[in-house]
């Protein structure tokens, strides 16, 4: 197949026929380090109701939080250090351990029970092999206000992203493998961009308006560690209205010990509640631009690698219209100025513009990135 062919093939593949899908178990976590706090927050969204329990530190292993379910593993755990990690799952890929590592029983418990930043977590994740990676990836983040997401990406190895600006935020899609992000990271990010704080009712905000519901999963619970204060602010079944704040340090002092959610939220919301009516399986992410800044990006775009194939994205209504010669037409709604998400859900364009605001080109984003240059305006 020639370069023009497979080209065009690739956009059109991506542009019209790929509908996005994520894994069911779809949380989404942040952390935010504002006015001189550092809170991480963090919907887990699954299908069981959530246990907390608390296990003292000892010879060589720290006091944490663990919160989870009824497997005894920790999706979620905050050390007496003021180290919190959360996970997210992703797809599933092939992965191959480093024979040159060892592979510890539970990599991340061990992580818990040693370190106290994020700086050492990554040394152990350079140390030790992480076969959980092939289909997930967490963020750490410490009381200094570090934080980072690891993830496994093939054909680059583990990478860490690092915290953009006074925050740091994962879904469920890996952050290096592309610059797609889905709509709940997209409704997180609008959040933390309106709201400039870093308080509980910040953190609650970003919460609710990615929060799940639906009898095919449900946002079993949500936390908000304060990483300097050692503070676990738990909620339960998205009801946020009510709030249970407990300290590390004199729940350590009590000894081992556990509690399932439900337990400590009586009066609030059931199971019931949040499984009944309609999945929730959309944000509305969609913001409000300007003919005149619609219009700016509207032009005839060509593939990197195939220049002599068309894309014409012209205004259509209150955002774009991507148009290949042959092809079913691509709308596009405004996320950002100039991040479009293809409609309904089948990955995100990025316009870039040069120092003058006129348009350089766009990348394609969904499993990969793909590239398209400006080639001139509408006739």
């Amino acid at each position: 197949m020639n370069t023009l062919k497979h080209g065009l093939m690739i956009f059109v593949l991506v542009l019209v026929m790929l509908i996005g899908s994520g894994p069911s178990q779809a949380c989404s976590i942040f952390t935010v380090v504002r006015d001189g706090q550092v809170l991480m927050g963090n919907n887990e969204d699954y299908i069981k109701p959530g246990v907390i329990w608390f296990v003292p530190g000892r010879k060589n292993r720290l006091g944490r939080v663990n919160v989870g379910f009824d497997t005894g593993f920790a999706q979620g755990s905050m050390n007496e250090k003021g180290l919190a990690f959360d996970g997210a799952a992703v797809s599933p890929i092939a992965w191959e351990p480093d024979p040159d590592k060892k592979t510890p029983k539970n990599l991340v418990e061990k992580i818990m029970n040693e370190c106290g930043t994020v700086a050492e977590a990554i040394q152990y994740f350079e140390t030790y092999n992480a076969p959980f990676l092939k289909d997930a990836q967490l963020m750490f983040a410490d009381a200094t206000g570090d934080s980072m997401v690891v993830a496994f990406v093939p054909g680059k190895g583990i990478t860490y992203t690092r915290g953009d600006g006074d925050h740091n935020l994962v879904t469920n899609n890996r952050l290096e493998a592309s610059g797609y992000r889905d709509q709940r990271y997209m409704k997180a990010s609008q959040v933390l961009a309106e709201r400039k704080d870093a308080s509980l009712e910040t953190m609650v905000a970003v919460m609710d308006a990615v929060h799940q519901r639906g009898p095919g999963g449900f946002t079993s619970y949500s936390t908000v560690y304060n990483l300097k204060e050692r503070k676990i602010h738990l909620f339960n079944l998205t009801d946020f209205g009510n709030v249970i704040t407990l300290d590390l340090a004199e729940e350590l002092a009590k000894g081992r010990h556990s509690t399932r959610m439900s337990a400590m939220f009586k009066d609030g919301l059931t199971l019931r509640d949040v499984k009944s009516g309609e999945q929730r399986l959309k944000w509305d992410t969609r913001i409000a631009l300007s003919q005149a800044e619609l219009k700016n990006l509207a032009g005839i775009y060509t593939p990197s690698e195939a220049s002599d194939v068309e894309i014409r994205v012209e205004v259509a209504g209150e955002g774009l219209k991507v148009i290949v010669a042959g092809q079913p037409d691509a709308e596009l709604y405004p996320e950002m100025p100039t991040v479009f998400r293809i409609s309904p859900d089948r990955g995100q364009v990025t316009f870039h513009l040069n120092e003058d605001g006129t348009p350089e080109g766009f990348t394609l984003q969904r499993d990969v990135d793909l590239h398209a240059v400006w080639a001139r305006g509408l006739e």
